[in-house]
């Protein structure tokens, strides 16, 4: 990444009604230190009254989707981190994926403490903040010369963009990679605000925590009324015919449950229990 994200430098006194401004950030991430990262670009999309951070491949796929005129390619996420909220808000709207599709609305206002560290990245100077939000400590290096107070997922809230950020165990490191002027809004209908068709069903983090651990505990359950009524079900390309052969699996099903996501928000997890 050069300083060719000047991208905004200048830009930023403008932002056109139909236009996107999308900033692509890594993400690392990872359960702790005796894990590997797992590591995905997501994307940040600034119009003049919304923003949204989601999975880089939703509009990846998007894009095949439009081109053919119909769905053809669907995805799910793989972070658990859809997000949308009116600019210069700390009330989201987090889009959550698992089965069904569900949207639980949070106000997520942070405090930050400036530091009077800077560091220069990639010819952009960047000042250090901290915060304490979801249950992690947080550090953020944002530039006071891009004038957006936005960042990735819910940070926000700085007098400049996000460039870096990471939480203090270095389990979630966010890096911004480049960025991208789209010449319309970029419409996320189709994987946002709904799941390719599927609607999303207002629920509470709580109500969303339960439905979870529930579904822990019976993770066949879904599945064990197809095979009642004559039905096969498919697990890892293994066909399974009978409910014994399904209850054989209610490890893995656990397994796969419990694993999905890595919660960033330690505060506010599910509570799997043995």
């Amino acid at each position: 990444m050069q300083k060719a994200l000047v991208f905004i430098g200048i830009f930023m006194s403008l932002f056109y009604y139909s236009q996107t401004n999308r900033f692509v950030y890594e993400l690392q991430y990872r359960r702790d230190s005796t894990e590997d990262y797992r590591k995905t670009l997501m994307n940040l999309d600034i119009t003049a009254k919304t923003v949204k951070f989601y999975d880089k491949q939703f509009a990846d796929y998007d894009s095949i989707n439009k081109e053919a005129q119909t769905t053809v390619s669907k995805f799910s996420t793989k972070t658990d981190q859809i997000i949308s909220r009116e600019i210069n808000s700390f009330k989201n709207n987090w889009y959550r994926d698992f089965f069904e599709y569900f949207v639980v609305k949070t106000n997520d206002e942070m405090t930050w403490k400036l530091m009077s560290e800077t560091q220069n990245y990639n010819g952009y100077q960047l000042q250090k903040a901290t915060t304490d939000f979801g249950g992690r400590i947080w550090v953020a290096w944002f530039s006071n010369d891009v004038d957006i107070k936005e960042g990735p997922y819910k940070f926000r809230g700085l007098p400049g963009l996000i460039f870096l950020l990471e939480d203090s165990e270095k389990n979630f490191i966010y890096q911004l990679k480049k960025n991208v002027k789209l010449p319309q809004m970029y419409d996320t209908t189709d994987f946002m605000e709904t799941h390719f068709g599927k609607q999303a069903i207002p629920i509470t983090n709580q109500k969303f925590n339960t439905y979870l651990e529930d579904l822990y505990l019976n993770p066949t359950r879904m599945i064990s009324e197809n095979i009642k009524n004559g039905g096969k079900a498919n697990f890892k390309n293994e066909n399974i015919e009978s409910i014994e052969e399904l209850n054989s699996k209610k490890g893995m099903l656990q397994n796969g449950i419990k694993g999905r996501y890595i919660f960033i928000e330690k505060d506010k997890q599910p509570n799997f229990k043995k």
